[in-house]
C-alpha cells in the first residue's frame, strides 16, 4: 500500500517552470520535449497518488500534461499506470520519466501497461529487474507507439537482456533503448546484436549500454557485433 492510500500524505505536484530543475531529467528525456516547452507541460509528482487524488491537484489539471516526472518518491504502479493512461487520454501526456521510486518487480510489471500511452518511458534505478523487464519487454514486442525506452540501473541481468532480445527481433518502432547500469553479461549483449540481425525492419538508431558492451549509435549495429569479434557476414549466418 502506498503512503498516499494509508493517508500519511497528501498527494502533491508543481510545474517544473524553472530551468534549473530540468538538469535532473536524462537527455533522451529532454530531447523527446517539444522546443516550444517552457515548462508548463512538465509535472513533477512531489508525493504520488491515487488517480482520484490526481484529478485535484493544479498542476495536473491547469493547462497541458506533455511529461510526468516523480524522483526519489516510492510509486505504486498500477495507481501511475492510471494517471498515465488518463492524462494520455484528456491531455497530451507523450513522456514518463521515474527514478529511484522503488517500483520492484510487481511495479515494473505495472509498468508495461504504460508502454502504450507514451512516446518515452524512461526509468531509472526503480530495481524492476529480470521478472520487471520481462514483462515490460513482452509488450516491447507488439508495441507501435513507444519511441524511446530507458532501463538503467533497473538490476537486471542476461535473463532480462535476452527477453530485450527477443523484443528488438520483432519491435519495427523504438529508435532509442538506454540499458545502461545493468548487468546484462556478454551473453546478454550477443543476444541484443543478433536480434536486431534478425529484424530487417528495426528502427533502433541508439542503444546505449555500459562501456565493456560497446553500443549502437546512428543504426551502426555491426559495431556492436564488432565489439564483441562477431565478425560472420550476414551470409555465413543461420538464424
Amino acid at each position: 500500500m502506498s503512503a498516499i492510500q494509508s493517508g500519511k500524505r497528501p498527494m502533491a505536484c508543481k510545474k517544473m517552470m524553472e530551468k534549473g530543475e530540468w538538469e535532473m531529467l536524462p537527455q533522451p528525456v529532454l530531447d523527446s520535449l517539444s522546443p516550444k516547452e517552457d515548462g508548463s507541460g512538465l509535472v513533477r509528482i512531489l508525493v504520488p497518488g491515487t488517480l482520484k487524488e490526481a484529478t485535484t491537484q493544479e498542476a495536473l489539471q491547469r493547462g497541458s500534461v506533455n511529461c510526468i516526472v516523480v524522483v526519489d518518491e516510492f510509486v505504486n504502479g498500477a495507481d501511475l499506470v492510471d494517471i498515465v493512461k488518463h492524462y494520455k487520454n484528456v491531455s497530451s501526456l507523450r513522456t514518463v520519466y521515474l527514478r529511484n521510486c522503488n517500483l520492484g518487480v510487481c511495479g515494473g510489471k505495472h509498468m508495461a501497461r504504460a508502454e502504450p500511452e507514451v512516446e518515452t518511458l524512461y526509468l531509472e534505478g526503480n530495481l524492476i529487474k529480470d521478472g520487471g523487464v520481462k514483462t515490460i519487454a513482452t509488450a516491447l514486442a507488439s508495441n507501435d507507439n513507444l519511441n524511446v525506452l530507458g532501463l538503467c540501473n533497473e538490476g537486471f541481468g542476461c535473463h532480462g537482456a535476452q527477453a530485450l532480445a527477443t523484443a528488438l527481433q520483432a519491435n519495427t518502432r523504438l529508435t532509442l533503448l538506454d540499458i545502461r547500469g545493468n548487468d546484462i553479461t556478454p551473453e546478454g549483449c550477443k543476444e541484443l546484436a543478433y536480434a536486431l540481425l534478425r529484424n530487417p525492419g528495426t528502427r533502433l538508431q541508439y542503444l546505449f549500454m555500459d562501456q565493456q558492451y560497446g553500443g549502437i549509435v546512428k543504426g551502426e549495429w555491426q559495431g556492436l557485433l564488432r565489439a564483441f569479434k562477431f565478425r560472420h557476414s550476414l551470409e555465413e549466418q543461420t538464424l
